[in-house]
């Protein structure tokens, strides 16, 4: 209610009053002649009365009005006012830090700080209000993207990033500062809240760290047996992880992503794991294979396959090393598979593997050279190799001079 309704409901009051008064007074006095000598007299009384009371009414509602206009001015104040008097005594025992911000498009002012700041980071309220404290005490390689961060923040009217705080004593605090602004605040106030979140950080970097270290614990696995293969085999010592370096380079140069050139990094060092169930004999024979020695050695392509399909790779590496020996045209094995059939891992590494094997010695021939290995992949792309396939690794090594680690020339 406001001022002009109480003083309807005053003067209702009053006029039902006074009828009341008025018309029950000259009933009993008409009609029932008991009170007509004392008629005007019970009139006077009871209008007297009924004044009094509607003065007092009226002053007592008059104060409820301004007791509600006070209240609803401390309310609908500044929002200076609001985040200083009232949010202090609301966050100040709470676990987490609490501030007040007001931002006018160009400087930002502290204008409250909890008082537990002295708890969480050893510093006082007052040495938080002081101009630049914040942007002195976030982490120097936080500090660029945190400032570039918040003022994102400030323009969106509020939001939330991580970084770290400097504590008093020399260490740094991993923060959640998350940020609003206060409604009805024309823009220029905000409040935020600071969570520490330093425990989060030390569980993750745990898991990352435990993470690298399973990760180089499954590539010295891979790398081991990939030894194990190249032992059966000392002719292609160093053939798997040139392959993978340059499948994997082959992949950068066709914009492929980083998950994927890793994937073909492993599918290199794998793709000739089934010849350790060829005789080692076949591998090293200097002489020219029988149809069937040939036919075993093509089995490490299937062979290959059983070993790895049950692993679970994040990449088809099973697959990889059961398609590597196919070709574009059909002509390739174990299946035959011709085309979009063949995965584009497999393409990579068929063209590395290719280009790898003719650049470097073999037990039967001497090596043939990089130049006769590019000219390999540059006639028949399209026909067995993958037309992109082949053209990334002609810019590799014909634009880019990319070597491998041991490359001998005829």
């Amino acid at each position: 209610m406001n001022k002009r309704r109480y003083q309807k409901l005053v003067v209702i009051y009053l006029i039902v009053s006074l009828l009341w008064i008025f018309g029950s007074d000259w009933f009993i006095a008409t009609f029932i002649g008991d009170f007509a000598e004392s008629y005007s007299a019970s009139v006077t009384k009871g209008t007297l009365f009924v004044v009094l009371m509607s003065v007092v009414l009226y002053l007592l509602l008059m104060r409820l009005n301004e007791t509600e206009r006070r209240a609803a001015t401390h309310f609908s104040g500044s929002s200076e006012q609001l985040v200083l008097n009232n949010i202090p005594t609301l966050f100040q025992n709470m676990p987490m830090l609490s501030y007040a911000l007001d931002w006018d498009g160009k400087t930002l002012r502290t204008l409250w700080v909890s008082e537990n700041l002295f708890d969480v980071l050893g510093y006082t309220t007052e040495e938080a209000l002081k101009t630049g404290w914040w942007e002195s005490c976030v982490h120097p390689d936080d500090r660029l993207r945190a400032l570039e961060e918040s003022k994102h923040i400030l323009a969106s009217g509020g939001g939330d990033h991580y970084y770290r705080i400097k504590h008093s004593n020399g260490h740094y605090v991993y923060f959640h500062d998350e940020l609003r602004q206060v409604e009805g605040s024309s823009g220029n106030s905000f409040v935020g809240m600071w969570r520490d979140i330093s425990t989060e950080e030390s569980a993750l970097e745990q898991v990352q760290e435990y993470s690298t270290k399973l990760e180089k614990t499954i590539l010295g696995t891979i790398t081991a047996i990939s030894h194990m293969v190249e032992l059966r085999d000392p002719y292609t010592a160093g053939h798997e992880s040139r392959v993978g370096n340059l499948a994997s380079a082959i992949a950068l140069e066709m914009g492929l992503d980083m998950d994927t050139q890793y994937g073909l990094r492993i599918a290199g060092l794998l793709h000739d794991v089934g010849k350790i169930s060829v005789p080692a004999e076949y591998l090293t024979k200097p002489t020219k294979l029988t149809n069937a020695e040939l036919e075993i050695i093509k089995s490490h392509a299937s062979n290959g396959f059983g070993i790895l399909k049950n692993i679970d790779f994040p990449w088809p590496i099973a697959e990889i090393a059961y398609q590597h020996h196919e070709r574009m045209n059909g002509s390739g094995y174990p299946r035959g598979l011709k085309g979009d059939e063949i995965l584009l891992e497999a393409r990579i590494i068929t063209v590395a593997d290719v280009i790898e094997s003719m650049a470097t010695n073999r037990p039967y021939r001497h090596a043939l050279g990089i130049n006769k290995a590019l000219q390999e992949i540059e006639k028949n792309a399209g026909k067995l190799y993958d037309v992109d396939v082949c053209n990334a690794a002609l810019t590799l090594f014909r634009q880019k001079n990319y070597q491998f680690d041991v490359v001998a020339e005829p």
